[in-house]
């Protein structure tokens, strides 16, 4: 055991008795041999309850054994670290927290001890310490609060992303609907044109009919008025495509089998189509019907294929022709009409798919105008028409193509659920009949408002006419008694056929009445509400034509 400890201070350092920091001597063996005062207060104990024990001793037990473990090196001779932090604990056994400046006491050369300066820097580490914690705390509010930036910014692109979604959305239906309108009005012009020129063929066609009936078979102006007629039949024939393209063509509606129909255009093309062309069918075998018209349907199906085939130009490649049922939600197939939105339902559907050249946007946007054409010009109508029959017959058609990599058109009809089928009169043969009675004819066009009279007359029928509405409600209200029955005219300017025929019923009920048209006869009977006449004479008819459809409701 080292000499007993002895108060005081040596080598003439006795002013650190009083000074104001802690300091303390240690011998060789870490005993506490000198303390001053402020030891003495940083430690709370009295000075002989400090002296004589080792430094460690008054260190935090966790810290102990490391304390001990640096003090006897550097008391071997180590160079002392500068400065130190130490846990201490007070003789009433609070913790505090001191920071050490140390320095060899020495004999010569000699290591004699350890003087040591204490500043007790409690305080500051405790405003560390809370300071560490306003920091861990703002980090963890800052990394909180980037996280809600974060997500915030996440929610603002998606919300951002659904926003330009929309819009665009929004523009392709715009632009959809700019599309349908723009075909819409073609449309009614196509069907406004068709049906003033049915009017005027009417007239060419029933005249040229009545002058040929005059002359020998083998006269030569007999065989000029014959081709008058092939002519106009052909001009007929063009009023109808331009009909079809304003949904209001002239068709017989049934109940179809759109796979059978197909395989039967199939057999007819087979010859036409080029040899390059390989034709695949993938064909469904129970699909529904559809309710339409099959020669419509079957042009339809004629000028998809055809146009497949001659897209493939001179290269070889494939026409696939496919049919199926689909289900569509409301609104969800493109409508034709602007004003009309498709159904939910089942849907048969025909795809034509080629790997030809394809077509760009720009192309691709204009293939329903009425005689556009990618080939030579005078085709007609083409898929301008395809576009009025699917429209007639509530359907819809989408169009996918890339330059390069083909087309396909994709046609879909409401499957009939349960519906009836229903067909149209057909014209009969020629037949020579004559009667006699009142008939009032009804026309704003004097030339096919007089051929009728003309002919009814040779059929030794009297005829009243009338060249609008308000006239032919006032003939028919002085003559009611007599007139057996009446021939009119479904679009007049001012009171139309609708409105005439049901002035006509509600005055005589049981009034037979012929309602002529370009239109389909569908048409009619939604311009009727749903009342049905006693017949429907398509415009431009032939002569014989008309004395048929008056022996029949006769």
């Amino acid at each position: 055991m080292g000499a007993r400890p002895q108060a005081g201070w040596q080598y003439g350092l006795e002013f650190l008795a009083d000074a104001p920091i802690a300091c303390h001597e240690l011998d060789l063996q870490g005993t506490l041999v000198r303390v001053n005062q402020a030891v003495c207060r940083l430690l709370a104990l009295p000075e002989d309850q400090i002296l004589g024990r080792k430094a460690w001793d008054f260190v935090r037990a966790e810290e102990r054994d490391d304390s001990r473990e640096a003090l006897m090196r550097v008391l071997a001779g180590a160079p002392p670290p500068v400065p130190r932090e130490r846990g201490l604990l007070r003789g009433d056994g609070s913790p505090i927290h001191v920071e050490i400046y140390s320095h060899h006491l020495r004999d010569g050369a000699r290591v004699t001890g350890l003087r040591s300066f204490l500043l007790d820097i409690t305080l500051r580490q405790q405003a560390e310490e809370a300071l560490r914690k306003i920091q861990e705390g703002l980090e963890i509010r800052i990394h909180e609060r980037t996280q809600e930036l974060e997500q915030a910014n996440q929610s603002l692109r998606r919300e951002m992303e659904e926003r330009a979604k929309r819009e665009e959305e929004h523009r392709k239906l715009e632009a959809q609907v700019q599309h349908a309108q723009r075909l819409e009005s073609l449309g009614i012009l196509a069907g406004g044109i068709a049906h003033d020129f049915n009017n005027l063929l009417a007239s060419i066609m029933g005249y040229a009919s009545l002058a040929a009936m005059d002359l020998p078979d083998d006269s030569r102006a007999r065989k000029s008025l014959d081709q008058v007629l092939i002519a106009a039949r052909s001009a007929a024939d063009l009023t109808q495509q331009m009909l079809a393209y304003s949904g209001r063509g002239t068709f017989v509606v049934d109940l179809l089998n759109v796979t059978q129909l197909i395989e039967g255009v199939v057999r007819l093309l087979e010859t036409t189509l080029s040899k390059k062309a390989a034709l695949r069918l993938n064909l469904a075998a129970d699909l529904p019907p559809i309710q339409g018209d099959a020669s419509q349907i079957r042009q339809v199906v004629m000028n998809l294929i055809t146009n497949a085939s001659e897209s493939l130009a001179e290269n070889r490649g494939l026409v696939q022709v496919t049919t199926g049922l689909q289900w569509a939600e409301a609104g969800e197939l493109p409508a034709l009409d602007p004003a009309r939105i498709l159904p939910e339902g089942r849907y048969v559907f025909l795809e034509v798919a080629d790997t030809g050249c394809g077509m760009d946007q720009e192309t691709l946007s204009k293939i329903f105008d009425p005689f556009f054409t990618t080939k030579f010009t005078g085709r007609g109508l083409g898929l301008a028409a395809v576009l009025g029959i699917i429209r007639s017959h509530h359907g819809s058609i989408r169009v996918n193509s890339e330059p390069g990599a083909g087309t396909t058109f994709r046609v879909m009809f409401p499957a009939a659920e349960g519906a009836a089928s229903f067909e149209l009169e057909q014209i009969g043969e020629e037949v020579a009949w004559r009667s006699d009675g009142l008939v009032l004819v009804v026309d704003d066009q004097p030339a096919v408002r007089n051929l009728a009279r003309t002919v009814l007359e040779m059929a030794g029928l009297r005829v009243l006419t009338a060249g609008d509405g308000h006239e032919a409600v006032t003939v028919f209200t002085e003559h009611s008694r007599e007139i057996h029955a009446v021939l009119l005219d479904l679009s007049m300017p001012g009171m139309d056929g609708g409105e005439v025929f049901r002035h006509l019923t509600e005055l005589v009920p049981d009034i037979r009445v012929v309602l002529c048209s370009g239109y389909n006869e569908q048409d009619v009977h939604t311009k009727l509400g749903g009342h049905k006449p006693a017949g429907f004479l398509r415009k431009p008819y032939h002569p014989s034509e008309l004395v048929e459809r008056m022996r029949t409701v006769w």
